[in-house]
């Protein structure tokens, strides 16, 4: 009998709060032997002065497979456009190799976006967490044409869900599954018996 192959999920993290978002599902992956997880970090994630969040990565047991510098210096609004487009360049190249099976991206940056237009156009199935929500800013514009380019939908809550809906998706493809990094939480609460009292006596910055 010929043997199944893996299905593979590519993840690109492009900020370190992008990583605390997804490390419980990059944990789920690896448990499964059905799924072969392909690991890309980006922009300022490689960067020292951001955390450089490689080796955090690797103490978590999670092996990079793909590093992609796209960040342009300038910190304003036009090296984030520049970036983006850099970054569509480069994760285009890469994503066409790669052929995974589905690419998920996360919440709102200006990476983010470049990941949908890359895979979308490449007919790369795009599973998009934390779609739905409402900042007012441009991060909301991207985060809404992001849901326009993804086909699967990963929403924090039901209200995110009725937004989805409204803007035409199929409910079929959008799943409730709340926000991953609410993960992270519990296990910390788990493992400190006093940890409500900690937080409150020495702040959370100083608890972990």
């Amino acid at each position: 009998m010929k043997k199944k192959s893996k299905r593979k999920i590519c993840i690109i993290i492009s900020a370190r709060p992008s990583y605390a978002r997804i490390k419980s599902v990059l944990k789920e992956i690896k448990k499964r032997k059905n799924l072969e997880l392909i690991l890309i970090l980006t922009a300022s994630t490689l960067l020292d002065r951001y955390g450089n969040l490689i080796n955090d990565v690797k103490k978590d047991g999670f092996k990079v497979n793909y590093k992609v510098h796209m960040l342009i210096e300038g910190g304003n609004l036009v090296t984030s456009a520049k970036s983006t487009g850099l970054s569509i360049i480069e994760l285009s190249t890469l994503l066409d190799r790669l052929n995974p099976d589905v690419v998920l991206t996360i919440a709102d940056r200006y990476e983010t976006i470049a990941t949908a237009i890359s895979a979308s156009y490449i007919n790369i199935p795009i599973g998009h967490v934390q779609g739905g929500e409402i900042t007012g800013s441009i991060d909301e514009k991207v985060r809404h044409a992001v849901t326009k380019l993804s086909d699967l939908h990963f929403v924090s809550n039901k209200l995110a869900a009725k937004r989805l809906q409204k803007m035409g998706e199929n409910p079929k493809n959008i799943f409730v599954t709340g926000c991953p990094s609410i993960d992270l939480a519990k296990e910390v609460v788990k493992s400190k018996k006093n940890a409500k009292k900690t937080y409150v006596e020495k702040g959370v910055g100083k608890s972990i």
